[in-house]
């Protein structure tokens, strides 16, 4: 007969194991990317008229798995009207001029945020192949730069925190059902191979701040006259909201630049960006760009007091410590 004193080894070691496996459900590992955390999700588009709860916990039903689509992105960008008004420019400068000056507004208007919530949505491509779409609550401050994510989809009830400058830059995050009983709460490197699993960006590079930013600066080295082609779509529509789509084209394969194609939607009403799309250079002549990332902020809603407690696993809205 096996006694207490022998059993207890056993269980320590598979803890152990565990703990240094992927998060992933099916083969028991407790890693994750976040912003990955699995929390940069598939992308797919909302559903034009879908009610996507930003503060609740979002439901894998809000986003119709049959409308996901790469090109036209119609099912989460669609249009207003059956008319898509657009203004072309090849090698025009006033065209590149106005989307830098754009990308300068949203982020003065960011300068302007304290906070935000949203359901996020992610889809990222790895190895040629496009991830599912990933749906989580998610909440953030920017001072001290703070994210909490809750998943909705495919990682039901995972949850990550990362707060600048605390817990030695660590993410404290824990899976759901079996594994946490066993892995509990983990302190995870934002940039490690458990939270890095199937994402393309750690959770320190989440948000909107830094996706502003990034754009400036890839623009600000990318778009030149004459090498990109600037197209700006209005009355375009992200869920609910109405956004002016920036839509930036390298017609000639550079691979100095990051992506062949991208499509920034934003927000008419907040002057803020709520979507993005990358995609790669066309493998063949006459075959459509492949989708490589594509991330929604849906139903942002800023400046909404949040507090530590929002960021703190000691929450009792959180599932952190309970089985």
């Amino acid at each position: 007969m096996i006694t207490p004193a022998q059993v207890r080894p056993i269980l320590r070691g598979v803890s152990d194991r565990l703990r240094t496996f992927s998060w992933s459900a099916r083969n028991l590992r407790v890693g994750g990317a976040i912003i990955g955390f699995g929390l940069l999700l598939d992308f797919v588009p909302v559903a034009p008229n879908q009610n996507v709860r930003a503060a609740e916990d979002p439901k894998p039903g809000d986003v119709p798995r049959a409308k996901v689509a790469v090109l036209p992105p119609d099912s989460m960008a669609t249009k207003r009207s059956s008319t898509l008004t657009s203004s072309p420019s090849t090698a025009d400068a006033d065209a590149v001029n106005r989307a830098k000056q754009m990308m300068s507004d949203c982020r003065s208007r960011y300068d302007a945020v304290h906070d935000y919530t949203c359901t996020f949505y992610k889809r990222e491509r790895f190895d040629g192949k496009l991830s599912d779409l990933n749906v989580m609550a998610m909440k953030a401050r920017t001072r001290p730069l703070s994210f909490y994510f809750k998943c909705a989809t495919p990682k039901t009830g995972r949850e990550a925190i990362w707060i600048k400058g605390k817990n030695n830059g660590k993410v404290v995050a824990h899976d759901a059902g079996f594994v946490k009983v066993l892995a509990g709460t983990m302190n995870l490197d934002p940039k490690g191979d458990i939270a890095m699993e199937d994402n393309r960006h750690p959770i320190t590079e989440a948000g909107l701040g830094n996706m502003i930013d990034t754009i400036r600066q890839r623009w600000d080295v990318e778009l030149k006259p004459g090498v990109t082609r600037v197209e700006f779509h209005p009355h375009m529509k992200v869920g609910d909201r109405i956004c002016t789509m920036i839509e930036t084209t390298h017609p000639h394969h550079d691979r100095t630049f990051v992506f062949h194609k991208v499509r920034l939607y934003i927000d008419d009403k907040l002057g803020l960006p709520i979507r993005l799309e990358g995609y790669d250079w066309p493998k063949h002549v006459g075959v459509e760009p492949e989708l490589v990332e594509e991330y929604t902020y849906a139903n942002l809603r800023i400046n909404l007091g949040l507090t530590d407690r929002d960021f703190d696993p000691a929450n009792p809205l959180y599932s952190y410590g309970r089985f």
